[in-house]
């Protein structure tokens, strides 16, 4: 069984909109094989970690009307494994309820994973409230794995390289008030920062109705060496 968790930043009509998805695994490791694994699961889980995957990467051309982009999540939604092991967490910040609502009943239509998606509310403020959640925590999810070296691309993925050059763009500032936020130096044709956007919501949010698979191979390490 898997556990995908699936992030969707809804961009305005001069940004792009960008789905990534990712696979939570367990990596055992080189010197435990798989064998040993299956027979005594109880006796290796302390030496196993969790890593987060990279497996899917899309992005909608500028102008995408917001009902299109909602039927084509709603299509890879519906198919598997994301039917049976997905949950999906879009930013409804700047979109307000009518985008939300499009998903709920896209969702009565037929399931879009697991559950029902959720909206985040990206926030300034310091501390989360429910699925209000400060910008800074949602880039803290992907630093912590990034810097373990625990958040992989998969090989050959189209926009795996443009991932990497928006990781590697972002910065977080702190202001006069000693309030912090999130810039991103853009690169012309590149966007605003969306992928890192919905990966940030794909690595914040949790999936509880899947347990990671345990694999021994993982793919490319982002930001570091294999």
């Amino acid at each position: 069984m898997s556990s995908f968790v699936i992030g969707l930043d809804l961009g305005s009509a001069a940004d792009f909109s960008a789905l990534v998805a990712v696979e939570r695994v367990f990596v055992l490791p080189e010197y435990i094989s798989l064998n040993q694994w299956h027979r005594q699961p109880d006796l290796y889980r302390r030496h196993v970690v969790e890593e987060k995957h990279v497996r899917h990467l899309r992005r909608w051309e500028l102008g995408t009307p917001y009902p299109s982009i909602v039927e084509d999540v709603a299509a890879f939604m519906r198919a598997e494994p994301m039917r049976s092991q997905g949950l999906l967490f879009v930013d409804g910040t700047g979109v307000g309820r009518a985008v939300m609502d499009m998903f709920a009943d896209a969702h009565r239509d037929g399931p879009l994973g697991r559950y029902e998606p959720i909206g985040i509310t990206v926030t300034g403020g310091r501390e989360a409230n429910g699925w209000n959640v400060p910008k800074r925590d949602l880039m803290a999810a992907i630093q912590a794995p990034l810097q373990l070296g625990r958040l992989r691309i998969a090989e050959g993925l189209a926009l795996g390289d443009t991932l990497e050059r928006e990781l590697t763009s972002f910065r977080l500032k702190i202001g006069e008030s000693g309030r912090e936020s999130v810039g991103y130096q853009r690169t012309a044709g590149e966007g605003h920062g969306d992928l890192v956007s919905a990966l940030a919501l794909a690595v914040y949010g949790n999936n509880p109705y899947g347990r990671p698979d345990v694999i021994e191979n993982p793919k490319t390490l982002v930001g570091g060496q294999q």
